[in-house]
């Protein structure tokens, strides 16, 4: 990492945070000795926190063998570590939702992101989905920053990347010295997320780059394919790049893509986010 980027994270006034009682949560997730009554007691204080989890772990990505209908059922069903990031899932919503157009149109691509990627794991096995889920959720929170730390300098990165002079990686690097997965690896660091996730967001560009073993490398890759996937389509995004092909990346190559299942996965991609979008309006 960058001592730049670490600069400018630890010199931010005010860093994307996770909600408290979340980060209270997966705190307690990360201790196998927590009890469920004291999971459920912080879940139960924040009511629409607790319908979302809800509605999540009754969705195709966490969907048990039965309906899920109470907090105690989604704990003992699904575990410590999904639940873990089901709260990160249901509460990064309020963490973009206090900004502008830019930033509710990140979160409509990183919903379609977190979608993609899922669809992807399911076909190449692997990974558990709920980190492909989270992954895809969390991939360009780094934007969120820059954008809201450096917002008149961020705005010509933009207005470079969509007049189609520049890639995204390229004008952050001539801007600040660094690039949004830099600072996004920075800020999930901080809410101590797993150090596969945080390695994985640094490197979903360039998932080669990865050092700490073959999961991150896998779930860098699931990233960087359903990211450009998204662009493809056209999610967060003024327009579809339909010449855009998403498996042309090393991501692809590592997953053991091959270019005769894209259209198949773009279809079922499209039909999971038709149908799971809403959870996260």
């Amino acid at each position: 990492m960058s001592e730049t980027a670490q600069n400018f994270v630890n010199k931010a006034k005010e860093l994307p945070v996770m909600p408290p009682i979340a980060a209270e949560i997966i705190r307690k997730c990360e201790n196998p000795n927590t009890e469920v009554s004291a999971l459920i007691q912080l879940i139960s204080r924040d009511a629409a926190l607790a319908v979302r989890v809800l509605k999540i772990a009754n969705s195709s990505f966490y969907s048990a063998a039965r309906k899920i209908e109470t907090l105690q059922q989604a704990i003992v069903l699904l575990g410590y570590s999904t639940l873990r990031s089901i709260v990160v899932a249901a509460s990064l919503r309020d963490v973009f939702s206090r900004f502008g157009l830019s930033e509710r149109l990140l979160w409509e691509h990183s919903v379609a992101a977190a979608i993609a990627a899922t669809t992807v794991a399911r076909q190449t096995g692997g990974r558990a989905r709920d980190e492909a889920f989270v992954g895809g959720l969390v991939h360009d929170i780094g934007k969120l920053l820059l954008h809201f730390q450096a917002e008149k300098e961020y705005q010509e990165v933009m207005r470079s990347v969509y007049a189609g002079e520049q890639e995204a990686l390229e004008a952050e690097q001539d801007a600040f010295g660094f690039d949004h997965t830099e600072v996004g690896a920075l800020v999930l660091e901080k809410w101590r997320l797993p150090e596969e996730l945080v390695e994985a967001i640094g490197c979903h560009h360039n998932p080669r780059a990865t050092k700490t073993g073959e999961g991150a490398r896998k779930l860098a890759s699931l990233i960087e394919v359903a990211d450009r996937m998204c662009l493809r389509e056209g999610y967060g995004r003024r327009k579809p790049s339909p010449e855009l092909d998403p498996f042309d990346c090393d991501g692809a190559e590592i997953l053991g893509l091959e270019a005769s299942s894209m259209d198949e996965l773009l279809e079922l991609f499209r039909g999971a986010y038709d149908a799971e979008k809403a959870i996260f309006s």
